[in-house]
């Protein structure tokens, strides 16, 4: 712990110093290093017997000064330049991004219908309520077996609509004014949590929320002025009840894939922190030990698309699960592995700072008003939440629906927010 207070304290004071310098938290240079703090601290605070490697922590702290020097490196004269590039046609119109939101939105709730009666078809359960809390059970076993959950091509496609939803409800969210598309937007979330609870799986829920969050802050750049100031107090409240609601989820799933048996409350403890806590262990002693790396060039980071065409093979869970603590191992190495992996230890660092460098560029599109800039800008945000578990990217229906935003967002290119002119 106490060898983690310089590398902490250097990580906060690039964070505020990027801030300074952007004026904005929701900047890359900020965001990444704000984020990390966060996520090195947590682990340091709750679970200190997993040990953090020192050198795993600089090279945390490099990766992160990097990222925010190509933040705030742009030199203003550039940036007039650019900003004045997006000040042309008209005001942006957001229809397609509503009625593409409930087309999505709808597929969905008609897979979760069909999941559920799939389920019921597949194990020969009867129409109640004691069979439909053992379905997570089943889909479980069958997924852990080997065997696997193998849905119809229908059902499992339209499960896949539930990310571009939770994406576009996350513009939604933030660029509509206040009314009933706004609560209509956070509907994704809410039937992935009901999806999580059938299939006995968590992820599929911290993914909704990622891509939800990450559109939204994307979004809520547009409205950054004068005149609207973020309450950081709502900020921390609400992601500690995000957090809070999401535990008691895990906690809930946990009970109903492994068949509503009795908790033994010692070893869903050590679970709870072994999978919230042990990325940092994992990575920092993980590359404390590396000798040496060859590139694999983005390969592991898209790990996704990768094996889709063959190049490399993704197994479930990715990496072998290493100990952090007597008795305890996780699988869990955080995205930072994937870029050392591809780029190596210096080739990575600077990739941060470069992807620093363009991010800021959409950010700045963004806040000026353009809507197609929140689509890289939304994958950076993803992909910094989603960092301490393994890179988003690994997943294709997650990139997909950034292709879907993409051309969702593509006929408003030469439009700004009307409210930014």
């Amino acid at each position: 712990m106490i060898s983690a207070i310089a590398p902490l304290t250097v990580m906060v004071l690039t964070a505020i110093t990027a801030r300074a310098l952007t004026r904005s938290w929701l900047s890359p240079g900020a965001f990444f290093p704000l984020l990390w703090s966060f996520f090195v601290f947590v682990p340091l605070v709750f679970a200190p017997d997993f040990n953090a490697d020192a050198f795993g922590l600089w090279y945390i702290v490099l990766l992160a000064m990097a990222c925010a020097a190509g933040s705030v490196i742009i030199p203003q004269p550039a940036v007039t330049k650019f900003l004045s590039l997006s000040a042309i046609g008209k005001n942006a119109n957001l229809r397609l991004l509503f009625l593409s939101y409930n087309l999505f939105l709808l597929v969905t709730l008609v897979g979760l219908v069909l999941l559920i009666f799939y389920a019921f078809s597949n194990y020969g359960l009867k129409f109640n309520t004691a069979a439909l809390l053992s379905i997570p059970n089943l889909i479980s076993v069958d997924r852990y077996s080997g065997s696997g959950a193998a849905y119809p091509l229908y059902v499992r496609y339209s499960l896949y609509c539930i990310y571009p939803a939770s994406l576009l409800g996350g513009f939604l969210r933030s660029l509509t004014p206040a009314g009933g598309k706004k609560f209509l937007s956070v509907l994704p979330i809410i039937v992935a949590i009901i999806f999580g609870m059938v299939q006995g799986t968590r992820s599929n829920i911290l993914l909704t929320l990622v891509l939800y969050f990450s559109a939204f802050f994307s979004g809520l750049i547009t409205n950054q002025n004068e005149t609207v100031k973020i309450s950081y107090l709502k900020v921390i409240i609400s992601g500690s009840i995000a957090v809070a609601v999401f535990t008691v989820f895990y906690i809930v799933i946990q009970w109903l894939r492994q068949g509503m048996d009795p908790f033994i409350v010692e070893l869903l403890l050590t679970r709870i922190r072994a999978y919230f806590f042990g990325y940092l262990a994992s990575f920092t002693q993980w590359v404390s030990h590396l000798d040496s790396v060859l590139p694999t060039l983005g390969l592991t980071t898209f790990a996704g698309p990768s094996n889709l065409a063959d190049i490399i093979e993704r197994p479930l869970g990715f990496y072998d699960a290493h100990f952090i603590a007597p008795g305890i191992t996780t699988n869990i190495y955080s995205a930072l592995r994937g870029l050392i992996l591809d780029f190596s230890l210096l080739g990575s660092v600077v990739v941060a700072f470069i992807l620093g460098f363009l991010i800021q560029l959409a950010f700045l599109r963004v806040r000026y008003g353009s809507l197609l800039a929140m689509v890289p800008l939304s994958m950076f945000y993803a992909f910094t939440l989603y960092s301490p578990v393994i890179s988003i990217f690994h997943y294709n229906s997650i990139i997909i629906s950034w292709v879907f935003a993409f051309i969702v967002f593509l006929p408003a290119r030469h439009a700004i927010l009307a409210y930014n002119r």
